[in-house]
């Protein structure tokens, strides 16, 4: 890293870490569970094998347009679940 990248803070990796993506998920989680139509929200990989914030959705038409393209420079993927609840192993 040259001494003009450490004064701007400009980092010569060209994706975040899985760490820093995970502490990225962490600090974001939360306020994306409270958007309508979320279940569920991880780390996961776009469709070009990119790291990525995935949120899981019930439906993908509720509570789009209150998520972000993007958290800290992550993508946020939006895929489409279905409804989570519960498993019963009592069988």
């Amino acid at each position: 890293m040259s001494w003009i990248q450490r004064l701007l803070g400009i980092s010569t990796r060209s994706h975040p870490s899985t760490s820093d993506i995970s502490a990225i998920v962490a600090r974001y989680k939360d306020a994306l569970m409270t958007s309508t139509g979320v279940v569920s929200v991880g780390l996961g990989e776009d469709a070009n094998g990119k790291p990525a914030i995935i949120v899981g959705m019930s439906t993908t038409r509720e509570g789009l347009a209150s998520l972000p393209d993007s958290l800290e420079g992550v993508p946020v993927v939006i895929r489409q679940v279905g409804t989570i609840g519960a498993q019963n192993n009592d069988e």
